[in-house]
C-alpha cells in the first residue's frame, strides 16, 4: 500500500459566529393630543448675555463714585424698538409681480404709529426705488408683519409714537 500522492491539505482556518443583530427600536408613537404650544415670551433675561443688547435699563438709589449695581423699576424715556419684522417668506409674497419678473429688488421707507398692542397703523409712503415698480405699496402691505415694543416715557408706555420703517426687497 502506497501513502501520500496527494496535495498537501489546507491550513484549518476558525470563524467566529456572527453576532445577532440587534432588533430595531420600539416605533415612537405621538400622543393623542399634542403638548399645547409654549408662548413666545420677551423681555429681560435674569443673567447678562455674551453680547452687549438694548437692556431695559434700571435706577439706582446710591451715590459714590458710580461703581455699584443699580436696583428699580427701570423708569426713563426709551424708543420704541423693534420685536418682529417680516420674515424672508412673507416678503417674497409681497415682492411686486413685474419687479419679480424682472429680477428687480427694491425698498421702501415707510412712517407709522406704533401702537400699545405692538402693531403699527397710520402707516404712509415715505420713499420707494426704485420709483413706481409697486415697492411702496408692497412696503404697506409688510407693515401688518412689524411688531415694535412702544416707547416710554417716566416708564409708562406711549401710544401712537411714530417710526420709520424701512422695508427691503433684494
Amino acid at each position: 500500500m502506497t501513502q501520500g500522492g496527494g496535495a498537501p491539505a489546507a491550513a484549518s482556518s476558525v470563524r467566529p459566529p456572527r453576532p445577532r443583530p440587534t432588533p430595531p427600536p420600539p416605533e415612537v408613537v405621538a400622543p393623542p393630543r399634542p403638548a399645547p404650544e409654549q408662548p413666545l415670551v420677551v423681555g429681560a433675561a435674569p443673567e447678562p448675555g455674551p453680547t452687549p443688547g438694548q437692556g431695559q435699563g434700571g435706577q439706582g438709589t446710591g451715590t459714590g463714585g458710580g461703581s455699584g449695581s443699580g436696583v428699580g423699576p427701570g423708569v426713563g424715556d426709551g424708543p420704541p424698538r423693534i420685536i418682529r419684522g417680516p420674515t424672508v417668506g412673507e416678503l417674497r409674497t409681497l415682492h411686486p409681480p413685474e419687479a419679480f419678473r424682472r429680477r428687480r429688488g427694491g425698498q421702501a421707507t415707510l412712517a407709522c404709529r406704533v401702537r400699545l398692542d405692538t402693531t403699527l397703523s397710520d402707516c404712509r409712503l415715505v420713499d420707494e426705488t426704485p420709483p413706481g415698480m409697486g415697492f411702496g405699496q408692497a412696503a404697506l402691505a409688510a407693515s401688518r408683519y412689524f411688531r415694535f415694543r412702544p416707547p416710554t416715557q417716566n416708564g409708562a408706555p406711549i401710544d401712537g409714537r411714530e417710526v420709520r420703517v424701512g422695508v427691503e426687497w433684494p
